[in-house]
């Protein structure tokens, strides 16, 4: 058994709330981002000394520390934005549909553009666990929260609601770590006129996030080529985050496109009565 009976152990009696508990009260907001990362790569070399996938386990517990910290407060977390110009060219024309996907870091734009400010905040359609409050979903690192959509509550069709009256959304691309694409924020997009932009992010060397938006190839999403050629690109960007952290994509399962009843079929928006918030635009047909 090695060192595993006594890390279940130790784990039981001191779980990561407990730990990040502890830590918060001994340590300024300063430097907790620092200890973040250190606690999170000595817990990934212990994983790499046991056999296991050393940087994922890093990365996952990295996201762990950072959140469970930032229900203790607010700290600063470093950070490098790449595609401002994006930001203000799609921003100038109106709301936006941003897709991220289920990756280390994912939550790290939505703070960015809080921090930098000038931009309207997106509401994020999130899983219930990761919302508080009721409706509200954690910033990481910060002390704000900010207005939140289930993703198990109608949420395409509430998606549509707020992108009409103008209110930009951010939702993931896939349906979990690794898992299938889907097209239905898309459709809805392409159905509305909305742009679509992708944002991810990654941990610099130097210890600094890397947050980049970046503009797709067909950011209205007018025809479902264009979308399945959207996704593809955005199926290329996780495999090469999927490598450095030392899993191999699932290449021969990409992008999967259903034809009928796509809101029963997409993880995030599973609620078949959001159906209805497509309309035919699989078709081309419109409904209005």
């Amino acid at each position: 058994m090695g060192l595993r009976s006594p890390m279940m152990w130790l784990k039981r009696v001191m779980p990561l709330s407990r730990q990040a508990r502890i830590a918060a009260a001994v340590l300024p907001p300063g430097v907790r981002f620092r200890f973040a990362l250190a606690m999170s790569r000595l817990q990934g070399a212990v994983m790499g000394w046991l056999g296991g996938n050393q940087a994922l386990t890093e990365a996952m517990m990295r996201d762990h520390w950072v959140r469970e910290l930032s229900f203790r407060g607010g700290f600063a977390i470093p950070w490098r934005l790449h595609g401002r110009d994006v930001l203000d060219h799609y921003n100038a024309l109106g709301p936006i549909l941003y897709c991220t996907l289920h990756a280390p870091l994912c939550e790290m734009p939505l703070r960015v553009l809080i921090e930098v400010g000038g931009y309207p905040v997106p509401i994020p359609v999130a899983d219930p666990g990761r919302i508080v409050d009721q409706d509200k979903w954690l910033v990481p690192g910060m002390e704000r929260r900010i207005p939140s959509l289930s993703a198990t509550d109608s949420p395409l069709m509430r998606t549509r609601t707020l992108l009409r009256r103008g209110q930009s959304v951010v939702c993931l691309a896939d349906r979990s770590f690794a898992g299938d694409f889907y097209a239905n924020p898309m459709r809805l997009a392409g159905r509305l006129a909305v742009p679509v932009i992708f944002s991810w992010a990654e941990l610099g060397p130097d210890g600094v996030v890397d947050v980049t938006f970046q503009a797709v190839p067909h950011p209205l999403c007018e025809t479902e080529e264009a979308i399945t050629q959207n996704l593809s690109f955005l199926e290329e960007i996780r495999n090469r985050l999927l490598r450095s952290l030392g899993v191999t994509p699932e290449t021969e399962k990409v992008v999967e496109m259903p034809t009928a009843k796509p809101a029963a079929v997409l993880h995030e928006f599973e609620d078949a009565h959001d159906a209805s918030a497509l309309g035919e635009v699989q078709r081309g047909v419109p409904t209005e």
